[in-house]
């Protein structure tokens, strides 16, 4: 996949309608509002991730390290085809490339933590005035791998807060609110990356679970490391396919 196209379409006339002599963007990225009347913060998380992922590794595998004439092809051959070749232009890249790194700063808040919704958690801000259309060129990219982490961070949040009132009004063993919200979404997910990182969003709260992906996530994203801290465990379990291997005509198989 071309990094420099992962967006909405609409973006790419943008570095021509910005005012002549622009040269600094600088953006926001907000929760700004909740379906859950009482749900007034988020859960910060995934950012780590996905600037490791989109925003490093996948520009130097798939555009600064490939010669300029193949990754300036490839983006003319799209767009010329999609909206005309009047917008195929890539002066824009080619500087880019030159520069071989991405000028671009993000500030964000420390993950795991509650960021009141309208309240910016992420900033960008474009640090070469060439590329001033960069800054939102990115916003599509940011918000798709980073929606899912944050929201289900927060869910596991808010599950475990219920948990956790509940447990003291009710149980002796308030302890086991930790492996009572057990994971177990990973085959009804979109994608297995989506599994992978809802399911360590889910860990950020829980230790309870059977996606196994999520740990090595946590251990290949945030610096885990399972063999010395506790990060997601489970048990031993059966499941239809082996208990109904044990049926018996004419007995009562319950």
């Amino acid at each position: 996949m071309m990094p420099y196209l992962s967006c909405d379409g609409y973006k790419i006339c943008h570095k021509n309608l910005y005012p002549p002599g622009t040269e600094f963007i600088y953006s926001n990225a907000t929760a700004r509002k909740s379906r859950v009347e009482d749900q007034n913060e988020i859960v910060v998380f995934g950012i780590q991730y996905f600037v490791q992922k989109y925003i490093i590794d996948d520009w130097n595998k798939n555009f600064f390290s490939l010669p300029i004439e193949d990754a300036v092809e490839k983006y003319k051959r799209i767009i010329t085809n999609y909206l005309g070749a009047d917008a195929a232009s890539t002066s824009h890249l080619e500087y880019l490339h030159n520069l071989e790194y991405l000028p671009k700063n993000l500030q964000v808040l420390p993950e795991g933590t509650l960021c009141p919704i309208g309240v910016p958690f992420m900033t960008f801000v474009n640090t070469d005035p060439k590329c001033f259309w960069l800054t939102n060129y990115l916003e599509t990219i940011s918000q798709t791998v980073t929606w899912l982490p944050i929201t289900s961070a927060t869910s596991a949040y808010r599950f475990k807060k219920m948990l956790n009132y509940w447990a003291e009004e009710t149980s002796s063993c308030p302890e086991f609110v930790q492996w009572q919200g057990h994971d177990f979404s990973l085959r009804g997910m979109s994608s297995f990356e989506s599994g992978c990182v809802s399911g360590a969003a889910h860990l950020l709260s829980f230790n309870g679970t059977d996606t196994i992906p999520a740990i090595m996530f946590l251990e290949e994203h945030y610096g885990a490391d399972c063999t010395k801290e506790l990060i997601g465990g489970s048990v031993p379990a059966s499941e239809h396919s082996q208990e109904q291997s044990y049926y018996q005509e004419g007995v009562d198989n319950e």
